[in-house]
């Protein structure tokens, strides 16, 4: 018997929360004014040295860049105390440094936690040895070897390998002015019943994807450059490259003066395919920005892609803004050395979940590469330690805020998993798993009780230190539209993050073109289907990387 058709749409619409994930959640309500968190005080610890979480390059490492970035994390007993980080050579002269990114925390239990990152004004000697003091202590000593960070290694042709599209590394117009039916393809597949319901919907509320006006083909690759891990070691990295080409009898390519658009990726476990595959649906915002006339750049991050094999740096600013600037570099060069042509200054960004953070978390760096024009920004957790900090109170029993006041309680666990074990890889937090999670995966009831008590401050420290909505970080863009989204009933990752994160870039000395909460349309028709339909609730998490997709088009 041939189910009804309400019920049979469902499976359909499951697809659409789900999608995201398709799109290795690559981008991602109402606009009820919600209450800003009250900012943090920071409370001085009298007496209170400075001391070292992480610092890179470290003493193992005998082959840094030439031209690395340095960057020490640290606690102190109060602001502007703990923040001096000077470079020497072997002869112990001071070597000149500018400052790429710097931000203090106000740690709960007293005191900062701060991280500072610098490069040098010119290129270190190769093969030299060089020491970093913060506060004239010793804390590091790291030999350089011959390579730059944002080296390009390779650009390889990448066929796409995404149903509906031909298994080619080459698109058309014509492909390009498809995707949106490329997207209803893979929502609803052999179901035309769905198809019929669906596509009028989705085109009439998404008319900019339907309607996306190319004017140039693409070409689709997979870029490889050096940036470094952790420890400040060069490491290979890998991400997805799309830029435009000449279609049959169309305008010309000049990429001169071309501009960017940066896709991040969201969340994704190690094993499944990276952007660099173009076998993710995240391949088609960038065939239209290439379409468009822009270079489209998005990184795997280390962890993912050819550096599936390391360890993900999940949710910790500082590797997802070194990663992303390195490969902007390398693009550079490849259109320098490939078609003697110097790419614009013009940057544009687009993410959703981790990649809505890994958007703000890399914005310093790029605001050093370029002119940033347009920030497009849904559903990160942008304040790690107020998201996880309510959360776990939460799940130990605690009344929910409004960090937690919408959250499904079950999905806590695989989240908090995934970002412990990104900061003991990658921030030295010595806290051992088996103190934190049964067997079953659930977080151990001493746990929370320990974690309720104030017992677990460096975990605290290593979540406050990637804290984007609750640091002092300064952003500098004065010609940025920001656009930031985010559903306001969100049961993976607090929409407080969002209202947060505005007000932060609202305080001095921000600056900023301009700053508006984009609209996830949550009275439109196909999200009232979607969030009455799906019985996952992740809906909420993902529904909104339609519409945000939808008003990227526009700016490019």
């Amino acid at each position: 018997m041939t189910p009804p058709a309400k019920q049979r749409l469902t499976p359909a619409l499951a697809l659409i929360a789900s999608l995201p994930l398709l799109l290795t959640a690559c981008f991602g309500g109402d606009d009820t004014p919600s209450t800003p968190s009250a900012a943090f005080v920071v409370v001085p610890t009298a007496g209170s040295e400075c001391e070292v979480v992480t610092v890179s390059p470290t003493t193992s490492v005998t082959s840094a860049f030439i031209n690395p970035l340095l960057t020490v994390k640290y606690t102190g007993p109060n602001l502007d105390v703990c923040n001096r980080l000077i470079l020497q050579d072997a002869a112990h002269t001071p070597i000149a440094t500018r400052v790429v990114a710097a931000s203090e925390w106000a740690h709960p239990q007293g005191g900062v936690a701060g991280t500072l990152t610098l490069e040098p004004t010119t290129d270190l000697t190769p093969n030299a040895t060089y020491g970093l003091l913060l506060r004239d202590q010793t804390i590091s000593y790291f030999k350089t070897g011959t390579a730059r960070r944002g080296s390009l290694v390779d650009v390889k042709d990448q066929p796409v390998a995404v149903k509906g599209l031909p298994a080619s590394s080459r698109m058309g117009i014509a492909e390009i002015n498809n995707v949106l039916d490329v997207l209803l393809e893979g929502l609803v597949g052999d179901h035309p019943t769905e198809k019929a319901l669906l596509e009028p919907l989705v085109k009439a509320e998404l008319t900019n994807l339907a309607r996306p006006n190319a004017r140039f083909g693409a070409q689709v690759a997979k870029l490889t450059y050096l940036s470094s891990d952790a420890s400040g070691a060069p490491v290979t990295l890998s991400g997805l490259l799309i830029y435009p080409t000449q279609d049959g009898t169309g305008p010309a390519v000049n990429y001169n003066g071309m501009p960017m658009l940066i896709g991040q990726r969201g969340a994704q476990g190690s094993d499944r395919a990276g952007p660099s595959s173009a076998s993710e649906t995240m391949l088609l915002p960038g065939m239209i920005a290439a379409g468009r006339g822009h270079i489209y750049l998005a990184p795997d991050l280390i962890g993912v892609g050819d550096s599936k094999s390391l360890p993900q740096a999940y949710l910790v600013a500082s590797q997802a803004a070194e990663h992303t600037q390195n490969m902007l570099r390398a693009a550079r060069a490849y259109f320098l050395q490939q078609f003697k042509s110097e790419l614009g200054r013009d940057i544009r960004v687009v993410g959703s979940s981790e990649g809505g953070f890994t958007t703000m978390a890399a914005l310093p760096q790029l605001a050093m590469e370029g002119q940033v024009r347009y920030v497009s920004a849904a559903e990160g957790p942008y304040d790690v330690y107020r998201t996880f900090d309510s959360n776990l109170r939460a799940v130990g029993g605690a009344a929910r805020d409004a960090y937690s006041r919408d959250e499904d309680l079950s999905l806590v666990a695989g989240r908090f998993g995934a970002v412990l074990e990104s900061m003991r890889l990658t921030q030295n937090l010595g806290l051992d798993p088996k103190t934190v999670f049964a067997t079953d995966g659930s977080i151990l009831p001493s746990f929370l009780t320990s974690y309720a008590s104030g017992q677990q401050k460096a975990l605290v420290t290593a979540l406050g230190l990637n804290s984007l909505a609750s640091s002092n970080q300064r952003y500098e863009l004065p010609n940025a539209r920001i656009v930031m989204y985010h559903f306001t009933t969100d049961v993976l990752v607090p929409q407080q993050n969002t209202v947060d994160m505005m007000a932060r870039l609202n305080q001095q000395p921000n600056r900023w073109g301009s700053l508006q909460r984009g609209d996830c349309r949550e009275d439109s028709a196909l999200a009232i289907l979607a969030v009455n339909l799906v019985k996952n609730k992740l809906v909420t998490h993902t529904l909104c990387v339609f519409f945000q997709l939808d008003d990227a088009v526009v700016e490019l």
